[in-house]
Order: structure tokens, then C-alpha cells, then sequence
């Protein structure tokens, strides 16, 4: 895969998501790539509040973004403490696969690196799925990385 100068993860925050990251880093480490992690704060999260002076929808908004910030380095911190290549981090707010595609196109991914849930049935038919959606509108090469179940 020649010209890989640009590997893009998009995570969940969820464990899970982050076991593309061995494959990610063998990837970056042996073309000398940049990793892109991205995080989407899905513009379509349900969110319940009581109704206060204090609490507005840009605070809501902002509580997001530093929890998803928060958490993504921790999951950087724990998957990749001493990656041997650059990592870039961003986190995003709207539809999740609109928003990858978004970002791999922005920066000129060339290789995009996701696992899956493997979700099957009713479950992938209400919400489908991220990864299905990411293979079917990518410019670029797709690796789908299907984790094992934890022991």
C-alpha cells in the first residue's frame, strides 16, 4: 500500500473501537503515517435535562466535547502510550459516517482503519451500521477490523 501517509481511526470512545489501533500503528509505524483518531458527537444523542437557569444547550454542548476529549486521552493514554508515529486527535459533532468521510477527506486520508461491533438483525437495521456506511462512501481504502470477544 504505497503512499500511506495518513491512516484515520474514527472511535466511539469504546474499547472495542480502539482495537484497530494495533493495526493502525503497524501501518503508520511501517509507511511512516500520521494517525488521525476522531471522535463524533452525534448530533442525534437524546439528551433528558431539567429544565435550569444554568443548564443551555451551548453548556450541554460543551460538557460533550470536554467528556469525549477527557476520555479520548485516556484511551490514547491506555492503547498507544508510546506510539512510535504522530497521532492527531479531533472530535466532531453531527452524523458519525458523515462526519469520517467529512474528516478523511479533508485531510487526505489514505487508509481508514475501524472496528466493528458486528451488530446483526434488528439491531443493525435500526441503526445501522458506521462501518457499512464508511466502506460504501470512503475515497479510500477500508480496513475493518472485527475484535475479538473479551475473555
Amino acid at each position: 500500500m504505497p503512499g500511506v501517509k495518513n491512516v484515520l481511526i474514527p472511535t466511539d470512545l469504546s474499547k472495542l473501537s480502539m482495537s484497530a489501533m494495533p493495526f493502525a500503528l503497524d501501518r503508520a509505524e511501517k509507511y511512516d503515517a500520521v494517525i488521525h483518531i476522531l471522535h463524533v458527537i452525534d448530533t442525534y444523542t437524546p439528551i433528558l435535562t431539567i429544565r435550569t437557569v444554568e443548564l443551555t444547550q451551548e453548556s450541554i454542548n460543551e460538557a460533550l466535547f470536554e467528556n469525549a476529549k477527557k476520555n479520548l486521552e485516556a484511551l490514547l493514554e491506555e492503547h498507544a502510550p508510546n506510539a512510535p508515529v504522530k497521532i492527531v486527535t479531533a472530535i466532531k459533532k453531527g452524523v458519525t459516517h458523515e462526519e469520517t468521510i467529512k474528516y478523511a477527506n479533508e485531510n487526505n486520508i489514505d487508509l481508514i482503519t475501524l472496528a466493528t461491533h458486528g451488530r446483526t438483525g434488528l439491531l443493525h437495521t435500526l441503526i445501522g451500521s458506521v462501518a457499512e456506511k464508511v466502506i460504501r462512501y470512503a475515497k479510500c481504502p477500508v480496513l475493518v477490523i472485527k475484535p475479538q470477544e473479551s475473555k
